[in-house]
């Protein structure tokens, strides 16, 4: 079994995490219009609320396989 360094999967989370970031604020700046705007916030809202969901299935994931 390939034990990885702690230092590695905390590289891999801020990787994850800004990517994901980066990725909202592309759609904010996309989506941005004054008659949508309770819409983009709920969209974001949405988005953020599945980030930590989105990190458990990638250190679930990468146990697996590890």
């Amino acid at each position: 079994m390939h034990v990885m360094s702690p230092s590695v999967w905390l590289t891999a989370g801020v990787i994850v995490t800004l990517a994901y970031f980066v990725l909202i604020g592309y759609l904010a700046k996309a989506l941005r219009s004054t008659q949508r705007l309770p819409v983009v916030i709920a969209a974001m809202t949405g988005l953020i609320g599945a980030l930590p969901a989105i990190l458990y299935a990638l250190y679930q994931a990468l146990n697996l396989t590890a």
